[in-house]
């Protein structure tokens, strides 16, 4: 007997799909600030001469991308009351923990970038007197940024599918209302497949915005 999908019963219920996007979104949007805040100091302090900064961005770094961010997330909501006494609600344990996993990505993408500006340019700076910091922020960030805007954006649709991992602490992402209509209606197949084309929509514009910024920078070169 084949299976009767009846999507219609979905339509109903789009204020849950809604809400839950603008959950997602919400948490996305501001881990990616987050993420932003900590990947640049932790990108250049990976590269930096006193031995002490250049340990502790490093070991930040490799000790987030080695675990998983479930783990990640869990840590911080169940452990952190326990060694600290403070508790954070669920969404904003999302957006810290969100924040602090895609910001040694992020890390690796300012140093890569950095990276990528001819060495020269640091000594045509210091030749006219420009310290360490100002010719970073004056001359070598301008040039690198347009080889890193690709990898940013990827990184951000990567944060939106991470945000599913919050139904793993009950906050009302997109798949934990998912779940939750589940519960109510009994269709697991049309809501499962109606989210995922969801997640598509979202995602798939920062996906082809990476694509085209990226043949357009090989254009250029």
């Amino acid at each position: 007997m084949g299976y009767e999908w009846q999507f219609s019963v979905l339509y109903q219920y789009w204020p849950i799909f809604v809400r839950g996007a603008i959950t997602t979104l919400e948490i996305t949007l501001l881990s990616a600030l987050l993420a932003l805040v900590i990947g640049l100091p932790a990108g250049v302090g990976k590269e930096a001469r006193m031995w002490p900064i250049r340990c502790v961005c490093s070991v930040y770094i490799e000790v987030i991308r080695g675990t998983p961010a479930l783990v990640q997330i869990v840590w911080i909501y169940y452990c952190l009351p326990i060694i600290l006494g403070v508790q954070l609600s669920g969404k904003t344990t999302m957006i810290v923990a969100l924040g602090l996993h895609a910001g040694a990505y992020v890390a690796e993408i300012f140093r890569a970038g950095i990276a990528s500006v001819d060495k020269g340019q640091f000594a045509a700076a210091k030749s006219i007197g420009m310290g360490y910091w100002q010719s970073l922020r004056r001359i070598i960030l301008p040039q690198a940024v347009k080889t890193m805007i690709p990898p940013f954006i990827n990184e951000f649709a990567t944060l939106l599918k991470l945000t599913t991992l919050g139904s793993a602490i009950a906050v009302y992402e997109l798949l934990h209302e998912s779940n939750n209509l589940i519960a109510s209606i009994y269709r697991p197949l049309e809501v499962y497949t109606f989210l995922a084309v969801v997640f598509f929509m979202i995602t798939y514009p920062f996906i082809y915005m990476s694509l085209r910024l990226e043949r357009r920078l090989k254009r250029g070169e």
